[in-house]
């Protein structure tokens, strides 16, 4: 009797011990990192009332009540909860954060992390974030255990400045550009008898004549000169001039230019080729007596020049910044262009200001050279820092194209320079391997840290500090600090932390099951304690 009475408190013991672990589990469904917990029962030893005989007669045993085996963790994975925050960190998969705990290092999957004041990416204990540091010791050693140290970020370095040694160019020179040299022309010819006249044809005797000159009477000379400037000059007749007479005088009034007779015409021609301003006019002086009928000017080749341009932003070894534009002009060579380097500031181009491109008939750069016998771009920065070196790559290579020429748009540009400015650390980033990376207002991107993960063969081992807090014991086993990498299976995840994996349905089952098991042991009990009552009546 008093055996069922002990089966039946064993009972309501080890089932309130369940209902503990199952409110505990509810209690903490909304808790970062939380494991749930399972609780598990044997029976307990049994008393032998006859043993089992020779004659294959089965023993008789009475049970002696239930007992808890086990109360374990179970350390499946939470589902994820973006939160947006940087430091907010999950794993997926297997593995726990590292802490620093002074002496000793503790586990966790509770990644709501900070950086302090001091830099540190610690909990809300102030526990440090364990990982290491990248630098270059640290990648001659290896990440290891050994080499573990809080992560610490200075959240006011700067990234040094660092002098262009480098332009990369790319991009197309059109091929269909032309660089022609400006002329002029008279609109009809001037003519002796229906022929055409020349430089030694005496002015007067001209079919355009129509009433002779006299010494003194006047032609006037306007129009521009290529560069833009006026032109305003006057030529003055005298008896036997001859049409080479009013060439001097216009070669006199303008400069950049040469006038000449072609086919009875006379023609004004720019001394340089490319885009030119120039115009020409001639009318018969307003007091002169004769008069000749000369016709208007006409512009028979518009001078252009072929150019493509584009310009590029260098720095010097003080991370100053200066300007220098590339301009390319295409020459009357086939597949053959001139640059030239120019700055827009004080500073100073000491040498390879200027070169030569060329292609060939596939329009692929065949030569990129510089005037002078020079090898690079040297410039003054005129700023105290040293005289730059710069390298011009025209040609293709890794990842990029170089200079073409094809019968296309000009789209010729400054793929990239290896210099920078003094930079400022403006962002934080965590990718999926834990490293923590550094951008910077010149660009710059340093990975600067990397965050350690630990896993232990038996985690159910793992002794509970509180406050998502784990321990490791001799169940556990030694943490195993291990470096993730392109082979991982285990990810961090910046800006998520892992939810609780309480599953709601299954604690409420399993506390109708815990409650019924433990009005069960109850009515055990009372039942038991009826039945001694009627035993302690049969005495009296």
């Amino acid at each position: 009797m008093l055996r069922s009475l002990l089966a039946g408190v064993s009972g309501l013991k080890n089932h309130q011990m369940r209902m503990d672990v199952i409110g505990n589990n509810i209690a903490n469904i909304n808790t970062i990192g939380f494991k749930s917990g399972r609780l598990n029962f044997a029976e307990a030893l049994s008393q032998t009332l006859s043993p089992a005989g020779a004659s294959y007669i089965n023993p008789m045993q009475v049970g002696l009540g239930m007992k808890t085996t086990s109360i374990e963790n179970i350390y499946t994975q939470g589902s994820l909860e973006q939160t947006g925050v940087l430091t907010d960190l999950a794993i997926e998969g297997d593995g726990f954060f590292v802490l620093n705990a002074g002496e000793t290092r503790v586990l966790t999957r509770a990644g709501q992390f900070f950086f302090n004041a001091d830099g540190k990416l610690v909990n809300h204990r102030g526990l440090a974030v364990q990982g290491w540091m990248i630098s270059d010791s640290n990648k001659e050693l290896g990440f290891g255990s050994g080499n573990l140290s809080d992560i610490s970020i200075d959240m006011n370095m700067v990234s040094e400045a660092q002098q262009t040694k480098n332009i990369w160019l790319s991009g197309n020179l059109n091929a269909g550009l032309k660089t022609t040299t400006e002329e002029w022309e008279l609109g009809s010819a001037l003519t002796v008898g229906g022929a055409n006249a020349d430089a030694t044809t005496d002015i007067n005797s001209l079919d355009q004549i129509a009433t002779p000159l006299a010494d003194g009477d006047t032609i006037e000379i306007s129009g521009t000169n290529p560069d833009g400037t006026a032109v305003t000059a006057t030529y003055t007749y005298s008896t036997g001039d001859t049409l080479q007479k009013l060439l001097d005088a216009i070669n006199g009034a303008f400069t950049g230019t040469s006038a000449s007779m072609k086919d009875g015409k006379i023609v004004l021609t720019d001394a340089e080729a490319g885009t030119s301003s120039t115009s020409i006019r001639l009318t018969n002086g307003a007091a002169s007596t004769g008069r000749i009928d000369l016709a208007n000017f006409v512009n028979t080749i518009p001078g252009e020049t072929g150019t493509a341009k584009t310009s590029v932003v260098v720095y010097d070894s003080l991370g100053s910044s200066h300007n220098i534009i590339m301009e390319f002009t295409k020459t009357a060579n086939a597949g053959e262009w001139t640059w030239v380097a120019k700055t827009t500031g004080d500073e100073k181009i000491l040498s390879g200001s200027s070169g030569r491109a060329t292609f060939n008939e596939a329009g692929v750069l065949t030569s990129f050279t510089f005037d002078g016998g020079a090898t690079q771009l040297s410039l003054d920065p005129k700023t105290g820092a040293e005289i730059m070196s710069v390298d011009l790559h025209a040609e293709s290579g890794e990842g990029r194209m170089g200079l073409t020429q094809f019968n296309s748009l000009s789209t010729i540009n400054v793929k990239q320079q290896d210099g920078r400015a003094v930079g400022r650390l403006v962002n934080l980033t965590i990718d999926t391997k834990g490293i923590i990376n550094g951008t910077f207002s010149n660009g710059e991107k340093v990975s600067l840290a990397k965050i350690a993960l630990s896993q232990v063969s038996n985690k159910s081992g793992l002794m509970q500090l509180g406050e998502g807090l784990y321990q490791t014991s001799m169940a556990s086993g030694p943490e195993q600090v291990v470096e993730l990498d392109d082979k991982s299976v285990t990810s961090i995840i910046s800006g998520s932390l892992e939810m609780s994996n309480v599953d709601v349905s299954k604690e409420f089952t399993d506390m109708i099951t815990t409650q019924r098991g433990f009005e069960a042991s109850a009515r055990v009990i009372t039942t038991a304690d009826q039945m001694l009552d009627e035993l302690i009546r049969l005495k009296r």
